[in-house]
C-alpha cells in the first residue's frame, strides 16, 4: 500500500509539475477550477466521452478473446482493461500494461499465452490507430489549421507515424519472430526448470497472432472501428473541457495534437508519460487561449481517463484475486507444484 501511494504521489507530483510548467501559477489559483459555460450538451459530450472511453474497450476486447476461442464476461473484460490501465501507471513507460493485462485475462479463463498475443494485438491496434491519425493531422495543421506546428517537430511526428505503422504490420503479418523470441527465451539457462511452460506460452501465443492475422474482413474492421472510437472519446473529452474552461481550441487542432502527443508518450520514461503529456498539451493549447487557462480542463481530462485507475486498479484487483480461479488454471498449478 504504501508503494502504491507513493506512486500515486510521483505520478500526480509528475503531471502537476507539468501542467505549472505549462501554465505557472494558474494551475495553483482556486478561480482556475470555475467552469465558464456549463451547457448542457457541452457537459453531455464531456460524460458521454469519458463513459465510451472505459466502455468501448471491453467491447475491443471481447471481440478479440472471442475470435480466439476465449469467451470472457463485460464484468472481466472491464477489469482486464483497468488492469492494463493500471499497470501503465504503475511502470516507468507503461511497461507493466501488458503483463497485468495478462494476468487478469488469466484470471477470466484466458490462457496465458492467448493473453499475451491478445496483450501484443491491442498495442498493434492502437500503432494503427495514431499512425493514421498522425498523418491525417499533420495535413490538417500545415493546410488548414492556425496552429502553427515547429519543423522538428513535424518531421518527428512524421517519422514516428510510419515507425507506427511499420511496427504495427510487422507484429500483425510476421508473428514467427516472436514466437522464435519465446521458444529462445525458453531456452535460457536461467529459465530451464520454465521451459515446458514457456514453450506451452510460446506456442499459444502464435496460435493467437495467427487467428488475429486471419481475422475476417468485417471483425478486422470491426476492431479498428472501435479500437478509432476508443481514442476519438478520449480526444473529445479534452475538447469539451476545454471549451466547458472558456479556452479557445478547435474540435480538430485537439486530436492532431492530441495524436501526436500520445504516440510519442509511448517511450517517455514515466508512469503513463506523467509530466510529459500535461506539459506538451499545455503548451499546444495554452498559446491560443490567451484569455483562459488551461489547468483546470487538462488536470481533469487526466484524472478521468489517467490517474483514477489509481482507484479503480486496486479495488477490481481485490475482487479478481478474491474469485475462485478457472478449474484448469488449478490443475495447472497443481502441476507446477508437483515438479
Amino acid at each position: 500500500m504504501k508503494r502504491l501511494l507513493a506512486l500515486l504521489l510521483l505520478s500526480v507530483g509528475l503531471g502537476l509539475g507539468g501542467l505549472y510548467l505549462a501554465t505557472r501559477e494558474s494551475v495553483l489559483s482556486a478561480s482556475t477550477y470555475a467552469p465558464v459555460n456549463t451547457s448542457a450538451w457541452l457537459v453531455g459530450v464531456a460524460v458521454l466521452s469519458l463513459i465510451t472511453l472505459w466502455t468501448v474497450p471491453v467491447v475491443k476486447l471481447r471481440i478479440l478473446a472471442r475470435a480466439q476461442g476465449a469467451v470472457i464476461s463485460r464484468g472481466a473484460a472491464f477489469t482486464a482493461h483497468v488492469a492494463q490501465v493500471f499497470g501503465t501507471a504503475m511502470t516507468p513507460s507503461g511497461t507493466g500494461g501488458g503483463p497485468a493485462l495478462v494476468l487478469a485475462l488469466e484470471r477470466a479463463g484466458v490462457k496465458v499465452g492467448t493473453g499475451v498475443g491478445i496483450a501484443v494485438q491491442l498495442f498493434v491496434l492502437d500503432l494503427a490507430a495514431l499512425g493514421v491519425l498522425i498523418p491525417i493531422g499533420l495535413a490538417y495543421l500545415l493546410l488548414a489549421s492556425p496552429l502553427e506546428l515547429p519543423v522538428a517537430t513535424s518531421y518527428l511526428a512524421a517519422i514516428a507515424a510510419v515507425a507506427a505503422l511499420a511496427l504495427a504490420i510487422a507484429l500483425s503479418r510476421f508473428p514467427g519472430a516472436l514466437y522464435r523470441l519465446l521458444i529462445a527465451v525458453s531456452r535460457w539457462r536461467l529459465l530451464r526448470r520454465y521451459k515446458e511452460r514457456l514453450t506451452r506460452v510460446a506456442r499459444d501465443f502464435y496460435v493467437s497472432a495467427v487467428a488475429f492475422r486471419d481475422l475476417p474482413l468485417t471483425t478486422y474492421v470491426a476492431l479498428h472501428a472501435t479500437n478509432l472510437c476508443a481514442w476519438l472519446a478520449n480526444f473529445l473529452l479534452l475538447w469539451a473541457l476545454l471549451v466547458i474552461y472558456g479556452a479557445e481550441a478547435r474540435l480538430l487542432d485537439v486530436l492532431a495534437v492530441l495524436s501526436i502527443i500520445t504516440l510519442i508518450g509511448f517511450f517517455v520514461p514515466t508512469p503513463g508519460a506523467s509530466g510529459f503529456t500535461e506539459l506538451m498539451v499545455g503548451l499546444a493549447v495554452e498559446a491560443r487561449s490567451a484569455t483562459a487557462s488551461i489547468a483546470a480542463p487538462v488536470a481533469l481530462w487526466r484524472a478521468g481517463t489517467f490517474y483514477v485507475a489509481y482507484l479503480l486498479g486496486p479495488l477490481l484487483a481485490w475482487l479478481m484475486l478474491a474469485r475462485r480461479p478457472p478449474a484448469w488454471l488449478k490443475r495447472r498449478r497443481r502441476r507446477v507444484k508437483g515438479t
